[in-house]
């Protein structure tokens, strides 16, 4: 076997000029699909990161009614029992309870419907380091009685900090929510809803707003290890009351996201197929030279007594020799780059940056660098190499090797 491996080695370099474009054909091929799919994959992990960290969490305890229908009066009881219980579980990163309202804020002659997020600050924080988006004025704090804004509401109000905004609503039970609060802070979030839409309110003050003392719409769990979701969805069930309550994971959460990259997915799959399509015919075109090149070589070690089993395999080796350089060749170029840009994420400017706001989506290209999809690349180069060495090795064995030797072929 060593000296078949030896004799494919030095055949592939025989007619260099071929084999070195074939090799840049497989090489620019693995670069660009494994750029194209590292973006895309990134994307998802992004879209999936953001929609986990800064919304629903891993898991998330709430009442049985309130995914279906988001009111306060679908809200839980958050008692001091389960608050031990969270504090308590080594597996959470953290944990944040939230209360979502709808209200008016209203500033003179200028009202906009928008969401009152009641958080705990330090926690919220942890979540999607908001601390660090503030643009003017101040972070606040559990205890304060004060709101803070995003850069866009704040522009449609005409205020500032330090400036009193209204906020009108129902509360709990259908009793009217109503309370005038300063603004503290105003930040500026990469994803359009938020600036415009969302207001943020300490806990405790959002609870006197909602008359729901003792109550929170929804306890959302990050965790350490994305593998302890089945356990800990398990465990928080059997700690809360089910009758009234249920957990959700993450996928049940964010179904339609998951539906959206299902299909992008396949729709990328193609793509790239279309892509080593391309690639296979041109290996095709390769060994399909090199065997018409040789066929009176070949037919003279056939003639001597090679079965030719032994030349298939000897031409296989060589088709695989070629996809292997130029599969490791195009990845040890990519990994560099792979792994440059998923430190430095690519920034979207422009038209095309508020198109990414408008979807919620904070506007950067995030590339993954998962080992597993660049492995595939590899893989993917072989197996086009072996598919496309099947007719050409079909024709060895229809060899006139009588005719050949003589030159009538």
């Amino acid at each position: 076997m060593i000296s078949r491996l030896i004799l494919a080695w030095r055949s592939i370099w025989r007619n260099k000029k071929r084999t070195y474009i074939t090799l840049a054909s497989i090489i620019f091929a693995v670069i660009v699909a494994t750029f194209m799919r590292g973006l895309q994959l990134g994307s998802y992990d992004k879209m999936l990161y953001d929609a986990i960290r800064s919304s629903t969490g891993h898991i998330a305890l709430m009442d049985k009614s309130f995914w279906d229908d988001k009111t306060m009066d679908n809200s839980m009881e958050f008692s001091e029992d389960l608050k031990q219980i969270l504090d308590q579980d080594q597996k959470l990163e953290f944990w944040v309870p939230e209360i979502l309202g709808g209200c008016l804020i209203s500033v003179g002659n200028n009202t906009r419907g928008v969401v009152v997020q009641g958080v705990d600050p330090d926690k919220k924080d942890a979540q999607i380091r908001l601390r660090e988006k503030i643009v003017e004025g101040d972070y606040i704090q559990p205890e304060d009685q004060a709101v803070m804004l995003g850069k866009d509401l704040a522009s449609f109000l005409k205020v500032g900090v330090g400036d009193t905004v209204v906020l009108l609503g129902q509360g709990y039970m259908g009793i009217t929510a109503a309370g005038t609060y300063p603004v503290k802070g105003i930040y500026d979030h990469p994803m359009a809803d938020f600036n415009r839409r969302l207001v943020y309110l300490p806990l405790a003050a959002a609870q006197y707003l909602f008359f729901m003392d003792g109550r929170v719409s929804t306890v959302n769990l990050v965790l350490n290890d994305t593998d302890d979701i089945p356990g800990e969805t398990a465990f928080y069930h059997s700690k809360i009351d089910t009758s009234s309550m249920e957990v959700r994971n993450w996928e049940s959460m964010n179904q339609d996201m998951l539906s959206a990259i299902k299909s992008d997915n396949f729709f990328g799959k193609i793509m790239i197929g279309v892509l080593y399509m391309v690639i296979g015919f041109g290996i095709f075109g390769t060994i399909l030279m090199m065997t018409m090149e040789r066929k009176r070589e070949f037919s003279i070690m056939m003639a001597i007594g090679m079965q030719d089993y032994k030349l298939i395999t000897q031409v296989v080796l060589e088709s695989i020799f070629i996809a292997a350089i130029g599969a490791i060749v195009g990845l040890v170029i990519s990994f560099p780059v792979v792994y440059f840009y998923s430190l430095h994420p690519i920034p979207i400017t422009g038209e095309s940056a508020q198109m990414y706001r408008d979807l919620n989506m904070e506007p950067i290209l995030s590339i993954s660098t998962n080992p597993g999809y660049m492995l595939a690349q590899f893989g993917i180069v072989l197996i086009i190499s072996i598919i496309a060495s099947i007719f050409p090795l079909y024709n060895i064995r229809k060899f006139n090797i009588v005719d050949i030797i003589r030159g009538r072929q």
